[in-house]
């Protein structure tokens, strides 16, 4: 995760997010993408140009802290429709996950009004690391945020490929930054506990050769429940888990863990595609 794509609208409330970037050099980033877009609907040129001039003064500004903690920071300002600009700077910048911020809106809210930040996290086909505001706005320093992230990382996983990437981006965050995980699988009932348990500390074996400490942990019940539960038993630093990637009708019907955990979860989470 050398290259992120941090989008921003520049509010208030991004403030939050852009304080938290300045401490990714924790977490192996080097380079940052931060991009702000200009809806140029019914503007005329003059206009146009003038807001991204302004944009961009202002993003320029509010890039200084990270480029002060070390980062290499590129600003990017286009026009157009915002998540098919990220989309097309996230491809062209070979970026390795986007950073951003998320107001926590219920799934009905996002079926009729959506989410850029989530939709990058649900379709964009990158990982993203997402944070809510009400949590970036409660931190003392938003930056401890990212600092702290990987002390205590819970993956939860179904033996999926999906989850087998989403512990693999785990295993491949800098060695210093991790402290331990917690593997969990959550079951309906009791029914196969045992071979869930043996599939978990081949887990565990694996984690150990790529030098982390892992800890297998087995939840019942409903998948959102038992990781919100864990997280909140164990003094989880960050989570990491891997999305099945539903459309906004799916995940209105059937729900969607890694959403819900944007929506809900006290901490930050990466979501692997």
């Amino acid at each position: 995760m050398s290259t992120v794509l941090v989008p921003t609208d520049l509010s208030a409330a991004q403030d939050g997010v852009l304080r938290f970037c300045t401490a990714l050099g924790d977490l192996g980033v080097s380079r940052v993408v931060c991009c702000h877009v200009v809806d140029a609907t019914g503007l005329e040129g003059p206009v146009i140009a003038a807001k991204v001039d302004s944009a961009r003064k202002s993003l320029q500004r509010a890039v200084d802290p990270m480029r002060a903690a070390g980062l290499e920071v590129e600003v990017r300002v286009p026009t157009g429709d915002p998540e098919r600009e990220l989309l097309l700077i996230a491809s062209e910048e070979h970026i390795d996950a986007v950073v951003c911020g998320s107001s926590g809106k219920n799934a009905a809210d996002r079926l009729f009004v959506g989410s850029v930040s989530e939709r990058l996290a649900r379709d964009g086909g990158i990982p993203s690391l997402t944070l809510r505001y009400d949590m970036l706005r409660a931190a003392e320093d938003p930056a401890d945020l990212a600092r702290r992230f990987g002390r205590m990382l819970l993956v939860p996983t179904d033996f999926s490929g999906t989850a087998a990437r989403a512990l693999n981006m785990a295993l491949s965050l800098p060695k210093r930054a991790v402290g331990s995980l917690r593997l969990l699988t959550v079951l309906t009932d009791h029914d196969g506990e045992e071979q869930a348990e043996a599939e978990l500390k081949k887990l565990c074996v694996l984690a150990k050769e790529r030098g982390v400490h892992a800890t297998p942990v087995i939840g019942h019940g409903k998948a959102e429940r038992a990781i919100l539960a864990e997280i909140e038993a164990s003094g989880v630093t960050g989570v990491v888990v891997g999305s099945r990637g539903r459309s906004i009708l799916q995940e209105a019907l059937l729900g969607s863990v890694s959403m819900t955990l944007v929506r809900q979860a006290p901490v930050p989470v990466l979501i692997v595609p």
